[in-house]
């Protein structure tokens, strides 16, 4: 099957991929040894490259060693200026070009190769998810002109171990290397299919090939075979040998080394095997495969069972460095203290024992070091490597824990989050809780640092669950990591959870500045809530504390925080003094991304408030410092802010588009509650084009979003735009009960800016659709009442943009009665309003006809 696979690869230049499926113990790296025994002898010059997955599967893990095969960078003693000069020599033959800058850093980025970087890569790495993508299609590309030169084969073992984007990738790699004469060839356990029931199911050509058990024909022969020449093989022994092993190939195997290493089978002075009937017939041979192993294992000499016994501590991969300190450890009086380097007696003895374990199978040599200057192996069977580590006394596997764990961690330099985990697992295995926790909240700052915002939250759990009261100090920076982190994913319940337990930790230690920022945040939460006088109230006390503790940051940022909530209430002239104040003291300080959010909160003021020219201003020096930063979720707001502006002016589809850039991000990063108000924005934008199916999706979306984030004032305004997106779709009914949700919701809230514009968008439906069962008249009167009301919240409040709107909107409903005079009055309070707009539109540069840019305004939150 496997010769058909190759052979149809090169005749179709097709890719294939084919599965070996069996448990542990089937043959299935046998039968691959032994085909591409055959296949590097045919003359096609076939080339095979070999990857491997770990239990402690990292991201791209399986695709790392077949590169660092392919490109001959196995040699653990090649410094990293040798490698990468080995790579890019490499690459620059296979595409006969020597500009190879970009393609090296991508493909580099699979083996962890330093490469210098250009603008161009600068900018793509602002979005891990495109740099991803564009590092596995010049991955594929790569394996494309590399197969032009003859056919490739790519063999990965342990599969059911691999990342989901390594599975993600080999299934794109069978897809889309197109006339392409390669095979990839998966070793994999049936949990395959548990982890990934999609497994094989993709438009390309898979073939699968299971291996189970053997049948008592193929059994009774294999049996046979392993005890040839035998001088007397007893055909009942034979059948109760098939019987009791169940036809496993690892477990007949393991059953004839157990009875030779236990004198049941012995070797005659003429070379040929004597079988002792008599301990045949006493003994009792193992029902499980597992038995059979632990009878191996028992076999063992003493020191080959010590050597695996603190291999094992390591899990199913280990280093003679590691062996040997562990073995120094109970040998610490062994040598005399002037021959403990120059004459390393214990370091001889290891690398015997280690070189006879390899003779005998129990373990294998992996040629690639992952740490330089030291040889690396593992485990044969993994399910050895298990039983001899549930066979160790525990005090001695802490002890031999916490060695370990210390050097690797002097082995390693820049460390990745899956090293950082491991480390902290053996130091938590070790009994050092403190050191495990340290490293597993330092994982939780690199992925939450690449927003990979669900694996920061694991490791942040896990840390903070080891850290006692002694270590409060570190709990409480923790704590207000994983809280941002929930919060950033709408996790809203457990990141208050998290900031109130910073609260606590801070009080009992009298910490002001940390219980003013555990406030801060808690009162950011009811803010995105929509609950304005709970979150008031945790702003006004977390301003206390850091007044008391002369924090000026955080003075600053609750400034802030508190003029957002006066926004909200739309108090614009209480909202722009605590921002002004916010901006002067963080100029004085001199932090640029605090600055850049004072702007921006400025700026929002101005624009609710019609001053254009004053929010563009604001809004774009904002963008220009965080960009200078790197602030990518400044950037979201920034760009959003700008979408706003444009969409007040008219203009929908730069609007639409700068909506589109900051979605973009906000995906990227995990921000959900960012993504629910881009499509809301992106929906009302939609809504202003009259492209209502558009607006409905994104809305639709948006609504969700906020149902499941917890966040009620988005949810009104999704709502109401809702109402106004299904009255242009000529379903009145629908649209009144969008629009009654959205006010029920707004007056819940007490937001005076939300329960405006969701009166005016309910009079709106209640005077074009008339309901379904209201009378003409009755209708009128009840939207001339909610037209009414909502231009009494707006003038309270200030915001012109919505003013102008409901003036003009009600001026539209009463020359439709026929009250002209009242028109006239209506829209006369317009046209002056939009003598002012016209005004700032000019001033901001704007091009637009007044007349349309009040027509297409919309009121917005945050």
């Amino acid at each position: 099957m496997l010769d058909g696979v190759l052979e149809r690869a090169m005749a179709y230049q097709a890719p294939q991929l084919c599965t070996i499926l069996g448990n542990q113990g089937t043959g299935k790296s046998r039968l691959l040894s032994e085909w591409l025994g055959r296949v590097k002898a045919r003359p096609e010059g076939v080339r095979v490259y070999r990857g491997r997955a770990s239990e402690r599967s990292i991201e791209y893990g399986l695709f790392g060693r077949m590169l660092r095969e392919r490109f001959a960078l196995a040699e653990s003693g090649l410094d990293p200026t040798k490698k990468v000069e080995r790579f890019r020599s490499v690459l620059a033959e296979v595409f006969g070009d020597r500009r190879v800058n970009e393609v090296a850093h991508f493909l580099g980025s699979f083996l962890a190769l330093p490469m210098r970087e250009s603008p161009f890569l600068r900018a793509l790495s602002e979005n891990p998810a495109q740099h991803d993508q564009i590092a596995r299609t010049v991955l594929r590309r790569f394996l494309e002109v590399d197969a032009e030169r003859g056919p490739l084969l790519l063999a990965f073992e342990d599969v059911q171990w691999a990342d989901e984007k390594s599975i993600s990738l080999l299934h794109e790699l069978a897809e889309g290397l197109a006339g392409s004469p390669v095979v990839l060839v998966a070793l994999a356990r049936p949990e395959l299919f548990v982890r990934y029931p999609q497994w094989g199911a993709f438009e390309g050509d898979h073939t699968r090939i299971e291996l189970g058990a053997l049948g008592p024909e193929e059994a009774t022969h294999m049996l046979r075979s392993l005890l040839r020449p035998a001088e007397d093989l007893r055909a009942d022994f034979v059948r109760e040998a098939i019987e009791m092993t169940g036809g496993n190939p690892l477990f007949i195997e393991e059953l004839v080394r157990l009875f030779l290493a236990d004198g049941t089978i012995s070797r005659s002075p003429s070379g040929r095997l004597r079988i002792d009937t008599a301990r045949v017939e006493q003994a009792r041979l193992p029902l499980t495969v597992e038995e059979a192993v632990q009878a191996r294992i028992t076999a063992l000499s003493a020191g080959e069972r010590d050597v695996l016994e603190k291999a094992a501590t390591l899990g199913n991969v280990f280093w003679t460095g590691a062996v040997l300190v562990l073995t120094r450890l109970a040998n610490q009086s062994a040598d005399r203290e002037t021959g403990l380097f120059s004459s390393d007696r214990i370091r001889a003895r290891v690398e015997t024992l280690l070189h006879e374990l390899l003779e005998r199978d129990y373990i294998l040599r992996i040629p690639d070091s992952s740490i330089p200057g030291e040889n690396e192996y593992c485990f044969k069977h993994n399910l050895e490597r298990e039983l001899i580590a549930k066979m160790t006394e525990p005090e001695r596997a802490h002890r031999y824990h916490l060695l370990a764990a210390q050097w690797l961690e002097t082995r390693l330099g820049e460390r990745s989050e899956e090293q950082l985990e491991f480390l902290g697992q053996l130091y938590r295995e070790g009994g050092n809780a403190r050191r495990a926790a340290y490293l597993f909240i330092s994982a939780g700052d690199k992925a939450r640092a690449r927003y990979a915002n669900e694996v920061a939250l694991s490791y942040y759990e896990r840390g903070i669950m080891l850290l006692e009261f002694d270590d409060a100090l570190a709990k409480i920076e923790a704590l207000h990591n994983l809280g941002d982190v929930c919060a950033l994913t709408g996790q809203h319940e457990r990141a208050l959870g998290h900031f109130r337990e910073m609260l606590r930790y801070g009080w009992l230690l009298d910490l002001k500045s940390k219980g003013g920022a555990a406030h801060g945040r808690i009162g950011r939460l009811y803010r995105q809530r929509g609950e304005l006088t709970k979150a008031l109230e945790h702003l006004t006390l977390a301003h206390e504390l850091f007044m008391q503790s002369a924090d000026r940051r955080g003075i600053a940022g609750t400034l802030d925080d508190i003029g957002k909530v006066h926004w909200l209430y739309g108090d614009y002239e209480q909202a722009l003094a605590s921002c002004r104040q916010a901006l002067g003291l963080r100029r004085e300080i001199g932090d640029p991304r605090s600055i850049a959010l004072s702007l921006s909160n400025i700026g929002r003021v101005h624009h609710d408030s019609g001053g254009f020219k004053a929010a563009l201003e604001c809004f774009d020096e904002a963008l220009e410092i965080r960009r200078e930063i790197d602030d990518r979720p400044g950037e979201i707001r920034s760009l959003w802010d700008l979408g706003r502006v444009h969409e007040a002016l008219g203009d929908t589809e730069r609007a639409y588009a700068l909506y589109q850039g900051a979605y973009k991000i906000a995906c990227a990063i995990g921000d959900r509650l960012g993504q629910a108000h881009l499509l809301s924005n992106m929906g009302h934008a939609k809504l202003r084009a009259r492209d209502a199916e558009l607006a409905s999706d994104h809305l639709g979306q948006a609504a969700e979003l906020a149902q499941s984030l917890g966040d009620r004032l988005l949810y009104s305004e999704c709502s109401r735009s809702l109402g106004e997106t299904f009255l242009l779709l000529g379903d009145a009914e629908a649209a009144r009960q969008h629009c009654q949700r959205a006010l029920e919701l707004a007056e819940r809230l007490q937001s005076r800016p939300h329960t405006g514009a969701a009166l005016r968008a309910l009079a709106q439906v209640t005077s074009r659709g008339r309901g379904r069962s209201d009378a003409p008249v009755a209708a009128a009167a009840a939207a001339a009442t909610l037209y009414e009301r909502a231009i009494e919240h707006f003038a309270e409040v200030g915001n012109e943009l919505e003013l102008a709107r409901c003036y003009r909107d009600y001026a539209d409903f009463q020359e439709q009665r026929a009250a002209l005079t009242e028109a006239r009055q209506l829209r006369a309070r317009a046209d002056e309003i939009s003598s002012r707009l016209r005004l700032a539109a000019q001033s901001s540069g704007g091009t637009i006809p007044i007349e349309l840019a009040v027509e297409d305004l919309e009121f917005d939150s945050v």
